[in-house]
């Protein structure tokens, strides 16, 4: 064989196989990129997609054109159901969890913008945590999963390959990592919830130090006892960041829900004992003023979920909790109840609660007269978090 035929043949076979593998990618379709049909025991579970999420969610959010949007870390991705009709307005609107774990609020900013330049955004869900709302941050070199994507790239991509053929091999065995409109199932119905419950609690009570670690009083204290009875004013926060997205909400008649998201009745215990009990609200009180002075025609709207309750005060040990998947991660079952309570014309839900401007001491007094009404109604909560905050033996 000459040279020229052998070379021939090698670039022949080699064009063969990457003819192949992108055969392969496009039927699989391991990340719903081609809309590829799902057959049951074929490819209808996609156990891959959380790993590529940055790089293919953007690409589906320009290709579905949703007009109805959740953005935030992976609490917001999640605990919202984007199929939840309160969220699409009845079926009105398409929606979508464009929600990323791991994403910290310069890159849900940064989400937002791309969202606004890839579809018609109407409704929007933007889940924060009030201590992390750093100023606003340059997009142009934080979003290189999506600068740097092509379809070239993915159906050429080895590494996709792999993944396609894995996600065959184990339909059987293996689970969807997300539902095809974003959301992440995360733990959701694997064993264990009790041990991450004590594990965050331990890591939370150790970086607690304003108190004590692992003390735990054997008799509940009252909220005057290790609460202020007003919040001071937030010091050090700069909300610019916050201000940019607001205001482009308004310019664009975007009906936008900035969410305060819950958390476990005995992560908010610990943080009351530690002396920690009104610093939430301080911002909270701080993030209310901002939205009055950026959104005078009332767009723009405050929630937040702090509280003792049935759903944030859900009985762990010895059981597998339907409301949240570890103290910070809350099922789409509460956020229905959340999006329920911010799109049902409702002023104060079930859940959660609306912050206007100088409304903060009033939802701080309310939260602390919840806690100490749900502890006296719960005489085993503060056995749960002490069993919880024990070690293992």
């Amino acid at each position: 064989m000459s040279a020229r035929a052998y070379t021939t043949g090698l670039l022949l076979g080699l064009a063969l196989l990457l003819a192949v593998g992108a055969a392969i990618n496009r039927l699989v379709d391991p990340f719903w990129y081609f809309g590829t049909p799902e057959l049951n025991g074929f490819n209808a579970r996609k156990p891959f997609f959380a790993r590529y999420e940055r790089h293919v969610k953007p690409q589906l959010l320009a290709r579905y054109r949703p007009q109805a949007l959740v953005l935030g870390s992976s609490l917001a991705e999640i605990g919202f159901d984007a199929a939840s009709p309160d969220l699409t307005a009845r079926g009105a609107l398409r929606a979508y969890n464009f929600a990323f774990a791991g994403a910290s609020w310069g890159l849900v900013q940064c989400h937002f913008d791309f969202a606004l330049g890839a579809t018609e955004v109407k409704r929007a869900v933007i889940g924060i945590s009030v201590s992390d709302l750093p100023a606003p941050r340059d997009c142009a070199d934080r979003l290189t999963e999506i600068s740097g994507f092509s379809e070239a790239k993915l159906l050429l991509s080895l590494s996709v390959l792999d993944k396609s053929l894995r996600t065959v091999l184990q339909q059987n065995r293996a689970r969807s990592s997300h539902t095809r409109d974003g959301r992440f199932l995360y733990a959701r119905g694997m064993p264990g919830v009790d041990s991450r419950f004590r594990e965050f609690l331990r890591n939370r009570n150790h970086d607690q130090k304003a108190c004590a670690a692992g003390r735990i009083p054997k008799v509940p204290p009252q909220s005057g006892a290790i609460a202020p009875a007003a919040i001071a004013p937030a010091r050090n926060l700069d909300l610019s960041g916050l201000r940019a997205v607001i205001r482009e909400a308004t310019a664009r008649g975007i009906e936008l829900r900035i969410v305060a998201y819950p958390q476990h009745a005995m992560f908010l215990e610990l943080d009351l004992l530690c002396g920690r009990g009104d610093e939430h609200w301080a911002r909270v009180g701080a993030i209310a003023q901002v939205i009055a002075e950026e959104a005078p025609r009332g767009n723009v709207e405050l929630w937040d979920f702090l509280g003792f309750n049935e759903v944030t005060g859900e009985t762990i040990a010895g059981r597998a909790p339907v409301y949240w998947q570890d103290p910070e991660h809350f099922n789409y079952e509460v956020g229905n109840v959340m999006l329920a309570d911010m799109f049902g014309g409702v002023a104060h839900g079930r859940l959660g609660r609306r912050i206007a401007a100088g409304e903060a001491n009033d939802a701080y007094r309310e939260f602390l007269a919840g806690r100490d009404a749900f502890i006296a109604q719960h005489p085993g909560f503060y056995e749960d978090l002490r069993a919880l905050l024990a070690p293992v033996r």
